[in-house]
């Protein structure tokens, strides 16, 4: 009996996600919408939780949280679990907006639809398609966009945006100039986007708006204020780049409601 009740123990913590980092480099704080991870603890405007072990690939957009790990996505709505599915490798990278998707190594997951033939360094889930990034361009599916070396994409409503030396602004296909190297963006009514310098506000078009000096790192917008770091303390900035006041939303401290054990979250399938 005793001997049963080991190997029962064993199994559940076996199914249940592993760490993909060592935990002295998962517990620094990285940004999500609204909020920061720090280790396990998700701690955000609106959401607090614990995942079940740390990992730095956890992405947001409002109710819904994703949580990448080896062979395992987790779903979360409203700080509850909603879904534990099974992913085809170890994920690259993760996605929430403006539609979930998952980057592995030689391929794209999306949940609800499968997997993806696409070797992507990034990639947008959007209600056009899937737009993905090689070293060689963009392309939306299957059919290649525009040629050129692109990081990363950002998309608002109305465009999707692969950054590089200069933005290619899509599907009109418009080159936006950008006032230095740009780290993250976010795309509202008007562009968004960090540099070493600090936040820019540009037009769609490129035009400078406004300008906030900063060593920041990370952008993230709920669609009402943007969100960066700075040595490590969350920032809530105004869309004017002006500092937020007392009233404005803050990151929920953590309470026992909403966090989550390993033993509680686990998958019923083998990990080879």
């Amino acid at each position: 009996m005793r001997a049963g009740l080991v190997a029962f123990s064993l199994g559940l913590a076996a199914c249940a996600p592993q760490p993909q980092t060592p935990p002295t480099a998962a517990t620094e704080p990285f940004l999500i919408e609204g909020g920061v991870v720090e280790g396990r603890l998700v701690r955000a405007v609106g959401l607090q939780l614990a995942l079940p072990n740390p990992t730095p690939l956890v992405a947001r957009s409002g109710n819904t949280l994703l949580a990448a790990y080896p062979f395992q996505l987790l779903i979360y709505q409203n700080g509850f679990i909603q879904e534990s599915l099974p992913l085809p490798g170890v994920p690259t990278f993760v996605r929430a907006k403006p539609l979930p998707l998952v980057g592995l190594a030689d391929r794209l997951y999306v949940p609800g639809l499968g997997t993806l033939p696409y070797k992507a360094k990034d990639a947008l889930n959007t209600r056009e398609g899937v737009y993905w990034l090689d070293d060689e361009g963009i392309s939306l599916e299957r059919r290649r966009l525009a040629e050129g070396r692109f990081d990363f994409l950002a998309a608002g409503e109305r465009y999707v945006y692969a950054f590089g030396r200069e933005a290619l602004r899509l599907p009109d296909r418009t080159r936006v100039p950008l006032p230095g190297s740009v780290r993250a963006a976010v795309v509202l009514e008007d562009l968004y986007v960090l540099t070493p310098e600090g936040l820019h506000r540009l037009s769609l078009e490129g035009l400078r708006l406004g300008f906030r000096a900063g060593a920041y790192r990370g952008l993230e917008t709920d669609g009402a204020f943007l969100y960066t770091l700075e040595a490590g303390r969350l920032v809530t900035l105004r869309l004017n780049l002006d500092i937020a006041s007392s009233s404005a939303p803050k990151a929920w401290a953590p309470s026992r409601q909403n966090l989550v054990t390993p033993a509680t979250v686990f998958v019923p399938w083998e990990v080879p």
